[in-house]
């Protein structure tokens, strides 16, 4: 088993209160067995699991009277934050993403244990927690502590979650399992009760563009991507290294779709709610596609209230503001508050398992209007 490196999470934005708590308790001895870090995409999950890991396991971890002290920056955190060396053998290594007692369980590394290797898994499967079980009640060979990240927890099918829920009523002594989840509300109540949850919460919008900005991104790419974050700097971070700017794109997609719904009939509005329904059906990242188009669309339906309201300084997709104009007053106070409203209600029901075709169809037939 392997985990992810660091290369792949950008450092860790924000967050403060929740490295700050993780910190105290490795210092206090008071570690709990399970975590939930639940937030969205993009919010700093997989990274402050990471960085977790490295502040359990360092070599050179001090305690916490001493962080004061020194310099507790690890490698980007801030003062009384998580901190870890990161030139000792276990940080090289866990940063790396191969130390043998930090793992990283997923939906890729699920499909590449299976017969067709790459294949598409779009749940966590009852083998995959078993192959947890096999190794946790193993002592760590190197370090303090076994840690392991899973991370797609809320795709467990139900032997998973009944499987994965025994784990967890019977801990071993040093291992720490940290579950990654976008909600906590999508996983078993039992599972809850027996985790410490940590709730990531959005990152302040200019917490995001001043680390843009240290990363070389100019004001404008920098005040764009960080509006269209909403709160999650590691999709900002990435939008801004990938320099094809993929985000943008799923972005102009999502806006374009809507654009071409907007004049049309009954018909072309239901053939979309049926090509969603059918995505929706395949699961895995689909699913996920479908949820980001919806952010897409508040956010979008958000500036035109804001441009109806002449609030232009607090425009998400701020370099789209001729187009926001022209569309915002095509329409009136009440449409904008419907479509708010529609998607909000249409993004909880398919969380909360309504059929897409339903949630979808009434959003476009009902709230979408017509213009």
């Amino acid at each position: 088993m392997a985990t992810l490196s660091l290369h792949e999470n950008p450092r860790l934005i924000g967050h403060t209160w929740a490295t700050g708590l993780l910190q105290s308790s490795i210092a206090a001895g008071k570690v709990s067995h399970a975590y939930i870090f639940s937030g969205p995409a993009g919010v700093g999950k997989t990274r402050l699991a990471l960085d977790f890991a490295l502040a359990l396991n360092c070599e050179n971890q001090l305690a916490e009277h001493q962080l004061a002290e020194q310099h507790p920056t690890g490698q980007g955190q801030e003062a009384k934050g998580l901190w870890y060396c990161g030139e000792c053998r276990a940080c090289r290594l866990i940063a790396a993403g191969k130390h043998s007692d930090v793992t990283t369980i997923s939906l890729a590394w699920q499909a590449l244990q299976t017969e067709n290797q790459g294949s598409a898994n779009a749940n966590l499967k009852i083998d995959t927690i078993r192959a947890i079980q096999a190794e946790i009640s193993r002592p760590p060979k190197e370090v303090a502590w076994r840690v392991y990240i899973v991370q797609d927890v809320n795709t467990m099918q139900a032997a998973a979650a009944n499987a994965f829920l025994k784990t967890l009523e019977e801990p071993p002594t040093r291992a720490i399992l940290i579950l990654l989840s976008d909600s906590d509300r999508t996983l078993l109540p039992t599972i809850v009760s027996r985790c410490q949850l940590i709730e990531l919460r959005a990152v302040a919008t200019v917490t995001i563009e001043e680390a843009l900005k240290e990363q070389g991104a100019s004001e404008l790419i920098a005040h764009t991507l960080a509006a269209l974050a909403a709160g999650r700097p590691g999709w900002a971070l990435r939008a801004f290294q990938d320099r094809t700017h993929q985000d943008l794109n799923d972005r102009d997609e999502a806006i374009m779709q809507l654009m071409e719904l907007l004049p049309g009939d009954r018909i072309k509005r239901m053939g979309f709610a049926e090509d969603l329904t059918k995505k929706w059906q395949e699961g895995g990242n689909k699913r996920a596609s479908i949820q980001t188009m919806l952010n897409i669309w508040l956010g979008w339906w958000r500036d035109l209230a804001l441009v109806r309201a002449g609030l232009l300084q607090f425009l998400t997709n701020v370099d789209k503001l001729d187009d926001l104009k022209k569309q915002a007053k095509k329409l009136t106070d009440l449409q904008i508050k419907e479509m708010l409203l529609g998607i909000t209600r249409a993004a909880a029901q398919l969380e909360g398992n309504v059929t897409p075709r339903l949630a979808l169809g009434d959003l476009f037939i009902n709230k979408l209007p017509r213009i």
